[in-house]
């Protein structure tokens, strides 16, 4: 065991894994999200980090949390960062680790075009996680001035999977906070493809602070 999975052990928390066993079913997570990043920060931009980096696959979820989120403060440029992007997709087996790997990769913000271009490469994948992997870095990077109408076509497509469906929400209903005239008529006139991803995400706009009492109350009619 090398120094780093030392020290993350050494932070395990068995409340914190009693309570994450209930929200991300089948994860053993132990290690609470601030002591990842504290450990993630340390090491970003060290030999040892780098050979972290380099020693897929790893053997337990924090390791992998600890995996996506220094990948994020590693100093790479962006093609370098996609390449270990695309190393590690195949290792995404859950939300969490997803959505925190997804959080972290702020260079996607001065590049969005770039993470949209690799996030429609994404989305081809039979995978669950690295179909949601491209969902969410779509609306963590490309629902502001780089969002274009087309992307919500993009991502106008039916699932059985539960968690893609779940991003796909999610999605959605940022876009009604985010681009409020240009998604409002997908509900409107009912072009979203799944029912559960048009309910859903109504229902989570509606439950934002983000949007006013009048609009809430124009969406909530429009559940089906």
């Amino acid at each position: 065991m090398n120094k780093i999975e030392q020290e993350l052990n050494a932070k395990k928390d068995d409340e914190y894994y009693k309570f994450n066993s209930k929200i991300v079913p089948g994860c053993k997570i132990y290690v609470r999200m601030p002591q990842v990043k504290l450990l993630a920060k340390k090491y970003a931009n060290t030999p040892c980090g780098l050979d972290f980096l380099n020693s897929t696959p790893h053997s337990s979820v924090d390791q992998n949390n600890l995996h996506g989120i220094m990948l994020g403060y590693f100093n790479f440029d962006v093609q370098k960062t996609i390449e270990y992007v695309e190393a590690f997709l195949p290792y995404i087996d859950n939300w969490a680790t997803c959505d925190c790997t997804c959080a972290n990769l702020k260079i996607f913000k001065k590049h969005p075009q770039i993470a949209k271009k690799y996030a429609k490469k994404w989305l081809k994948s039979p995978k669950t996680f690295t179909k949601r992997f491209a969902i969410v870095v779509l609306l963590d990077y490309c629902l502001d001035k780089n969002f274009e109408k087309t992307d919500l076509d993009l991502l106008n497509f039916s699932s059985d999977d539960y968690y893609v469906n779940m991003a796909l929400a999610w999605y959605f209903s940022v876009a009604l906070i985010k681009q409020y005239d240009a998604t409002l008529d997908y509900f409107v006139q009912r072009k979203i493809k799944n029912i559960f991803v048009h309910n859903k995400a109504l229902q989570k706009a509606c439950e934002s602070f983000r949007v006013s009492d009048d609009k809430k109350n124009y969406l909530k009619n429009l559940k089906v």
